[in-house]
């Protein structure tokens, strides 16, 4: 008799990986979940461009006050070195990018007046 239950043992446990149909339910929660992670990815880009926004707003207000083009230069840049990783931690890759690109530029073109 041992041997029988012994038998049944692993059956059960192999039974717990058996895969099992997709549900509705099932369906509706994967639904929801892939909304969840849009709105979450959405109201990242929100904050981001709202950050941008008021950055740009504060440059135009700094820039009206300095008087030579050192002090504005130089704020651009400390900016968009804030900015890069802002935008990486907020998942925007393709304005991490771009930003990437323009840091490169300036600092290309810093180099080449040296």
């Amino acid at each position: 008799m041992p041997h029988d239950n012994e038998q049944d043992k692993p059956d059960d446990f192999l039974a717990i990986f058996e895969v099992e149909e997709v549900t509705h339910k099932d369906e509706q929660i994967e639904e929801l979940q892939q909304a969840l992670v849009e709105e979450r990815d959405a109201r990242r880009e929100d904050r981001f461009f709202f950050i941008v926004v008021c950055v740009f707003l504060l440059n135009v207000v700094f820039f009206s006050v300095m008087d030579n083009l050192g002090g504005p230069i130089a704020l651009l840049i400390l900016e968009l070195l804030v900015l890069f990783p802002l935008a990486r931690r907020m998942g925007l890759e393709e304005a991490a990018t771009m930003i990437n690109r323009v840091l490169g530029r300036m600092a290309s073109d810093l180099k080449d007046r040296d």
